[in-house]
């Protein structure tokens, strides 16, 4: 599948943060449609995959012309889509029906005139009469949105929150820019330090947020407000933290306060993060989702949940193109991970065994990848496989074993700092970070 144009893979990430929202109603009207039982899916959803079919091949009117189409067949209007159609037709100098695209995503609900007025695609539009009109009426959508919420000094503040984390990563991408080839991963680490120190910051903030306010949801900060306060946690690496605000999330999606999207997403990057498989498919890897558990009922599970899109339409927001398998096919995918992994992990033990690390280090990564195939057991004998080498891989690898069984609270967890085979650990930052997480895991 080609590359997605700068315009597609820009409203990507802008739908990772601040993705559509789907009222449980409008999904349990769409599952009435029987997509996720009869394989047939909604007008709406078939011609939305075909326009991100003909975007992949290269921006062009028909590509535009399919989203604009889809994008009025949705049961809940998505600016989003309308926004992308609207930087194809600008490219093209499709004035009319750019403009056109942008009033409708207005009325869907874009309230962001900086990102408007900047967005490269939309440049051939700035000479037009129409286009200060335009980013006035998006202002002013911004303004009658922010006397609509609770809070909406609250909202600045997690507003600035984010923008910190976008400044710090965005310079931290600017400066790895300046290192060559050759460059360590302790290199790339001592300048993601910045990026880190920020997230720990808004960790904190929102904590604070959360113990005076309860959780910051549509109501009180309104769905940016929400969205943000969702987003942060997704950066943060503690799992525990995470899991934190997935209890929040959930209260919160059952009162009609969050997007079943954000529980579904944080859920799954959750699930990603100890190594499991995920439940909704929201979290997606390279060319495809993350393991799924049961993908064959994947869609069933997200219409349950209020998620209005099936995995295939999900897939595409983030340049994939994925079908949902059948159940025989799911069978045999699992079956032959399972496989896979277990093979992997003997091979890893082979080598091991030979001290042969590299090779090792390379059969234990693999069996890890195909995600839940390993007992915590067999993680558990992997770590203190690895734990006398002294290799940086090796640390690494078995460093992040650890705290996976950590943040799983496993069951004997707490006999690993009793292990000789972690004597040579004792003085070094990686069993700082183990002995903190054993604690917060009690």
């Amino acid at each position: 599948m080609k590359n997605n144009s700068l315009s597609a893979v820009y409203i990507c990430l802008l739908i990772l943060i601040f993705g559509c929202n789907t009222p449980k109603k409008e999904s349990e009207k769409i599952s009435k449609e029987g997509y996720t039982t009869s394989g047939q899916n909604p007008k709406w959803v078939r011609s939305l995959i075909n326009a991100y079919r003909t975007l992949n091949d290269g921006q062009s009117i028909e590509a535009a012309n399919q989203l604009y189409e889809a994008a009025e067949l949705m049961p809940k209007k998505n600016w989003e889509i309308y926004f992308m159609a609207a930087t194809v037709y600008a490219t093209k100098n499709k004035n009319e029906e750019a403009f056109q695209s942008l009033h409708k995503a207005i009325q869907a609900g874009l309230r962001d005139s900086v990102l408007t007025a900047t967005y490269p695609s939309l440049s051939n539009l700035r000479n037009d009469s129409r286009w200060n009109t335009l980013l006035h009426t998006i202002s002013n959508n911004r303004k009658k949105y922010t006397q609509s919420i609770k809070n909406p000094e609250l909202l600045k503040e997690l507003e600035e929150m984010w923008a910190q984390d976008q400044l710090a990563l965005s310079q931290y991408e600017e400066k790895t820019k300046s290192l060559d080839s050759n460059a360590s991963i302790e290199e790339y680490q001592l300048l993601f330090k910045a990026v880190e120190d920020r997230w720990e910051i808004n960790k904190n903030k929102l904590d604070s947020i959360i113990d005076i306010h309860g959780w910051p949801g549509n109501e009180l900060v309104g769905e940016d407000g929400a969205k943000i306060s969702w987003a942060i946690p997704q950066h943060y690496p503690d799992v525990f933290f995470k899991q934190k605000c997935l209890s929040l999330i959930k209260k919160a999606m059952k009162k009609g306060d969050m997007d079943p999207n954000h529980y579904a997403e944080l859920n799954d990057r959750i699930a990603r993060d100890i190594w499991q498989k995920q439940t909704y498919g929201a979290s997606m890897g390279q060319g495809a989702p993350h393991p799924i558990q049961d993908p064959a009922n994947v869609d069933q599970r997200r219409v349950a949940l209020g998620l209005l899109e099936p995995i295939e339409v999900y897939a595409y927001f983030h340049g994939i193109e994925y079908q949902r398998p059948s159940q025989e096919e799911a069978k045999i995918a699992l079956a032959t991970s399972h496989q896979k992994a277990q093979q992997n992990f003997k091979t890893f033990e082979k080598f091991i065994a030979q001290k042969n690390i590299d090779s090792a280090n390379t059969h234990i990564a693999s069996a890890i990848s195909f995600y839940g195939e390993l007992s915590n057991d067999q993680l558990y004998q992997a770590s203190l496989y690895l734990a006398p080498f002294e290799n940086k891989r090796s640390k690494r690898i078995c460093k992040n074993i650890l705290k996976v069984l950590v943040w799983r609270k496993w069951e004997n967890r707490f006999k690993i700092t009793k292990q000789p085979e972690f004597i040579s650990w004792y003085n070094k930052k990686e069993w700082l970070e183990i002995t903190e997480l054993l604690q917060k895991s009690q």
